[in-house]
């Protein structure tokens, strides 16, 4: 997928959520990438398969990220809607 349309985009990531340590540098990569995705609410709603793509990572390991995220209390689901907290 090409990503030319996508060059405007950018995401504030809060400091607390860089600078976990017990946060995986992986997690932290989706995280800034689902900030690029969020609108004013802090809400987004992208495919699964479109973040392992723009991440060049697996299905299961963007599914292994989003839970550790959630474990974290970084972000919050409610169906397709990820809120990030």
């Amino acid at each position: 997928m090409s990503t030319s349309n996508r060059t405007g985009r950018f995401g504030i990531v809060p400091y607390k959520v860089m600078t976990d340590p017990e946060l995986s540098v992986q997690a932290k990569c989706l995280y800034a990438l689902l900030c690029c995705y969020a609108n004013k609410e802090r809400k987004c709603f992208p495919k699964k398969t479109t973040l392992a793509d723009e991440l060049n990572v697996s299905f299961d390991s963007i599914k292994r990220y989003l839970r550790e995220l959630k474990a974290k209390n970084y972000i919050e689901r409610n169906g397709l809607i990820i809120t990030l907290l």
